[in-house]
């Protein structure tokens, strides 16, 4: 790996919350960052788990996917928002020899736990707002982030910030969670995320409460659609995405113009 990561200035904590039709019972203020920050480094060691639980096992394939979808040059400059234990980056680092990675959070529990996994030492770990990165213009092939824009207090400022430091011709790509769309299939997978989740949590984490916030903020996001107005309205192009898991979750992806 090239140890000519791009600098990282300023660093601070990021103030996230749920997005529209939350009901997690957190407090949505001043103080709301923290209290999210808080939850995920409490879960920090079994949040992988939990996300196998929420994905039907599929996780892994959804990462596999999103790291093909960034389409990424021969050593890639690689910014991971959201990298909690650092599942994209360390994919990226098993795709593409030489790659520089940064992996930012505002957990700083959940990244201790990446630090450990093998290929974690070569991983550049800063705490960092995703509103408000520090990292100069155009410092980055591709910006990759999982689960992060439902948990952001303003999606047009975070996209702003990722299209600021891409270069010109870089890519964006996300894997986000989507309400379930209105077919057959959406009561069961309502149900599975908002009841049977939650109590699978129980049983393998002491904070089954952070479960029921990641249930509630996953059904009240936006949809597909939503997320590609919000990309275009940023200045990409060449937005798109792909949904799995019966619409209840969609890999975006989007370019910098050159």
């Amino acid at each position: 790996m090239s140890t000519n990561q791009p600098a990282a200035e300023n660093a601070r904590p990021a103030d996230h919350e749920g997005g529209p039709g939350d009901d997690s019972g957190l407090d949505h203020g001043t103080g709301h960052g923290a209290q999210v920050s808080s939850m995920f480094d409490g879960i920090a060691d079994r949040y992988d788990l939990m996300n196998l639980v929420m994905t039907w096992g599929q996780e892994p394939r959804f990462v596999r996917r999103t790291v093909e979808r960034a389409e990424l040059p021969d050593a890639p400059v690689v910014l991971d928002l959201a990298t909690g234990t650092g599942d994209i980056a360390l994919e990226v680092l098993r795709r593409h020899y030489g790659a520089t990675i940064t992996g930012a959070d505002f957990a700083p529990e959940m990244m201790e736990v990446g630090k450990r996994r093998p290929g974690g030492e070569q991983i550049e770990w800063v705490e960092a707002d995703a509103m408000d990165l520090p990292f100069a213009e155009g410092a980055f092939d591709a910006v990759t982030h999982g689960y992060l824009l439902r948990n952001v207090a303003d999606i047009p400022a975070t996209l702003a910030e990722q299209f600021r430091v891409l270069k010109p011709g870089g890519r964006m790509v996300a894997l986000e969670t989507s309400p379930a769309p209105d077919n057959l299939i959406k009561p069961f997978s309502t149900a599975y995320i908002k009841y049977v989740v939650p109590q699978i949590s129980k049983l393998i984490t002491q904070d089954p409460d952070a479960y029921e916030y990641l249930s509630a903020t996953s059904r009240g996001f936006k949809t597909p659609a939503q997320i590609q107005g919000l990309l275009e309205d940023a200045g990409f192009t060449d937005v798109g995405h792909e949904t799995h898991l019966f619409g209840t979750l969609a890999i975006h992806w989007a370019t910098k113009p050159r």
